[in-house]
């Protein structure tokens, strides 16, 4: 005795509309395919099920027995489709997520709406630190995933590049820099700068540019977040050096950027433990980050060959 799925269907159907053609119209199939589909199933579990009455078809006792086997093996299939849907998502566990403070504006508001159109019942961990205490976290087990820079190490994790960004000089509203399409190493030479602390890679590739040109900077105030130098340089206490994605976060309250016109940028990687699985809300916590820093990656992304 074999039987498919779909034949099935169509006696359940057939059985609840009393009628081969309503039973085409629901299934949108032609009234030959439900009769023919039907006349199968019967030869092939030897029992009779309907008796052609006129119009109608008239439910035999044997019918009604296996229409209410199917409704109990449909409402357990309806159970498990429940419990597939809350592993994929509605019951997860909460996401433990982390990220460094240039991204935990704009960039990590965008990221939680769009994750919330998928997993709206999923809790949230969020953490914002530096790096190094990211990658601690993340090696320990405090946190599921996080997005960090490039001075993070990567042993015993797993990691993948983001974003690479073309750094930008900040300033106020009316500041004679704003003129400028980009501003050069020379001209940045020029004016009292806030920057980021010496230890910092972004800090670093600038310093070596810095000097290979010759030139010397006036560093007036060291800072170890691009979220303080943009505050600092919207006061007027400098010309910043930021990652992009702090300041057009910062562009609504008065803040211009324009492009460096040299090969500084900040690293974003997304990093997870080695061996420990990831679930697939986190997967997907990943790809909205990725899709809340396309508009920066089209706008300020390093090319690479």
């Amino acid at each position: 005795m074999t039987f498919t799925l779909k034949q099935v269907e169509t006696f359940r159907t057939v059985y609840e509309t009393e009628s081969v053609t309503a039973a085409a119209r629901r299934l949108d199939v032609s009234p030959a395919t439900v009769s023919a589909t039907l006349a199968a199933l019967e030869a092939s579990i030897e029992l009779r099920l309907f008796e052609r009455v006129r119009q109608r078809m008239q439910r035999t006792p044997e019918a009604t027995l296996l229409y209410e086997e199917i409704r109990r093996l449909n409402v357990g299939l309806e159970s498990l489709g429940r419990k597939i849907r809350a592993i994929r998502g509605a019951a997860q566990p909460r996401l433990r997520i982390g990220c460094i403070h240039a991204y935990s504006g704009a960039i990590v508001n965008a990221t939680i709406a769009r994750f919330r159109e998928r997993y709206p019942d999923t809790p949230l961990y969020l953490q914002i630190r530096d790096s190094n205490t990211l990658r601690d976290m993340v090696v320990s087990g405090e946190l599921d995933l996080a997005a960090v820079a490039d001075e993070s190490e990567l042993e015993g994790l797993r990691g993948h590049r983001l974003a690479s960004l073309r750094a930008v000089t900040v300033f106020p509203g009316g500041h004679p820099l704003a003129r400028l399409e980009q501003v050069s190493l020379a001209q940045l030479a020029e004016v009292d700068v806030i920057a980021l602390n010496a230890e910092d890679a972004s800090r670093q590739r600038l310093d070596a540019l810095v000097l290979q040109a010759g030139l010397g900077l006036r560093v007036a105030i060291e800072t170890p977040y691009s979220s303080t130098v943009c505050q600092l340089a919207l006061a007027g206490h400098g010309v910043g050096i930021a990652n992009p994605a702090t300041a057009v976060g910062l562009e609504a309250a008065g803040l211009c950027h324009r492009p460096l016109a040299a090969p500084v940028h900040f690293e974003c990687h997304m990093i997870l433990h080695g061996s420990r699985p990831l679930s697939e809300a986190g997967k997907y916590w990943a790809t909205c980050l990725r899709a809340a820093l396309a508009p920066l990656v089209e706008r300020y992304g390093v090319k690479r060959g």
